[in-house]
């Protein structure tokens, strides 16, 4: 072999060899992520059966702008230290949840009895009014609290809900836009009542509630106020972080409960 070949061959290996470390970089500081807020309850949607589902690949190679096969890693990680566990047939779920000065808790134990409701009594009017009285407060304290990266994930989740023309995809990023706006409280009794909210709005009635007014120019309104919720914690606005996510709620009441 030649010594240009051999260069050749050579470059190609360190090449290849770099952009594995990369991979694996990006799956080590995404697994460490997704283990703090598995810790602190940032993460996971409520069942009826009291466990917590953790996000699909796809959800969270949208969150963080990666491959899934990035995600695929770090969900391995997770598991391999006991964080999650995968039921095929039936997705992913948390695991027991340590909690500090204390042995680890089931996690349907994770939520307090103040802070549970039974779905089949709360209805669309009860929960967005509920939501019109909350997540106004917890826009204002993300624009207080926000940290850099929180702001990066929230404007990949816009930026993702904005390409999107099908429902279903936009529906997931809009409620991805709201949990991260509880998140940036950094506030784990705000992010509790979040839990509640997500699992309610996973109900049949408000399911069919958002599917019959669902609109192509809806969207773009939804889509509009997101940003100026966004501008406003960017610009570590609490009180225009307030009045927007008002407006924004008030077109969402108004949208859903007289379609």
């Amino acid at each position: 072999m030649n010594q240009l070949n051999l260069f050749k061959r050579t470059h190609v290996v360190l090449a290849v060899m770099k952009e594995s470390t990369v991979r694996n970089s990006a799956s080590h500081r995404i697994a460490a992520t997704l283990s703090r807020d598995i810790e602190n309850r940032r993460i996971g949607s409520p069942t009826s059966g009291g466990a917590i589902r953790f996000p699909t690949e796809r959800d969270l190679a949208t969150r963080f702008g990666v491959a899934r096969n990035t995600i695929r890693r770090a969900m391995d990680a997770l598991e391999e230290s006991g964080k999650i566990s995968r039921e095929v047939g039936r997705g992913t779920y948390i695991n027991a949840v340590p909690v500090s000065g204390s042995d680890t808790i089931e996690t349907d134990a994770l939520y307090s009895e103040p802070l549970l409701l039974p779905k089949r009594d709360v209805s669309p009017r009860a929960l967005i009014e509920a939501r019109m009285m909350i997540e106004p407060a917890a826009a204002a304290a993300a624009a207080i609290n926000a940290t850099d990266a929180d702001i990066e994930l929230l404007m990949r989740a816009q930026l993702a809900s904005t390409n999107t023309d099908i429902m279903e995809e936009f529906e997931k990023q809009d409620a991805e836009i709201h949990r991260l706006l509880f998140a940036m409280t950094h506030n784990d009794i705000v992010q509790h009542i979040d839990l509640m909210i997500r699992s309610l709005r996973d109900d049949a009635d408000w399911l069919a509630a958002k599917r019959r007014a669902y609109s192509a120019t809806l969207k773009a309104r939804y889509v509009t106020q997101h940003a100026a919720i966004i501008d406003a914690v960017i610009n570590r606005s609490p009180t225009a972080a307030r009045e927007a996510m008002t407006r924004h709620l008030e077109e969402v009441r108004q949208a859903l409960l007289e379609s």
